[in-house]
């Protein structure tokens, strides 16, 4: 049976699809700028890209991981508008592959022994992460920069060698440490201030050595995102926009 359609139903199917049209049409034409993203600054991230979609209507596509991996997939992918690593050595290490454009630094970043709360091990040197029934958690060292520096660091005191025999468990990110300490599936890890900051079951541990070793993430743009102004222009608003220091500073964040 066929269905007979008035003149006042046909003006509204039309209106339907003219609306529908347009609004596929908006969809297609809407930027979006992906974003590789070391997690130590997802929180920022996360708010800052709110905001910069309320004010321009640009949505920011972020990827998180450890600042290694996500290189490793930048690599691979060949796609892509902007890289923020948790510190320098990783951007270095892109612009040696000749993948950035340009990059600027965003915010300081120093490791600490990360315990849960109170301290009920009595933790307060590395070496304690060694004693009998203590679960200690680093960040892999080729995949996050926590845990490179973790290692770095511990080379240079000369007690890797050591520690990685206390190693507990490898986790791909600082947010997993984090976690996990969180969920006391591990007793101690290495993580950064500002993460720890961020967990009210957790206290940091400032210790001499790791506080020699302060960090800074950095931004940098890729060179072949094809939408080179635009990134740059999320790139100044992360770093300059009130509202983004103003997210940068309620969430601990210190400016490089």
């Amino acid at each position: 049976m066929l269905m007979k359609f008035t003149g006042t139903t046909r003006v509204i199917v039309l209106v339907c699809l003219f609306f529908l049209m347009i609004g596929c049409k908006n969809k297609q034409n809407q930027k979006t700028l992906l974003v590789y993203c070391a997690a130590v600054v997802k929180p920022v991230l996360e708010e800052v890209a709110k905001e910069y979609y309320k004010e321009t209507g640009i949505q920011i596509d972020l990827q998180y991981g450890g600042s290694g991996t996500l290189l490793a997939n930048i690599r691979v992918a060949k796609q892509g508008d902007l890289y923020l690593s948790a510190d320098a050595s990783y951007m270095q290490q892109a612009i040696a592959y000749n993948i950035i454009q340009q990059s600027k630094p965003l915010v300081a970043i120093t490791p600490v022994l990360a315990v849960s709360a109170n301290n009920p091990k009595n933790i307060t040197t590395i070496k304690d992460v060694c004693k009998k029934g203590i679960r200690f958690g680093i960040a892999n060292p080729d995949a996050a920069s926590v845990g490179t520096v973790t290692k770095k660091i511990l080379q240079e005191s000369g007690n890797w060698d050591a520690v990685k025999k206390c190693v507990y468990v490898q986790m791909p990110t600082v947010s997993d440490v984090a976690n996990a300490i969180k969920l006391n599936t591990i007793d101690a890890g290495v993580i950064w201030d500002v993460t720890a900051n961020q967990y009210k079951e957790i206290d940091a541990i400032e210790l001499a050595n790791f506080k020699q070793h302060k960090e800074h993430a950095v931004i940098g743009v890729l060179k072949w995102s094809k939408q080179q102004t635009e990134a740059l222009k999320f790139t100044e608003f992360l770093l300059q926009n009130a509202k983004s220091k103003s997210v940068l500073k309620k969430l601990g964040y210190k400016m490089y």
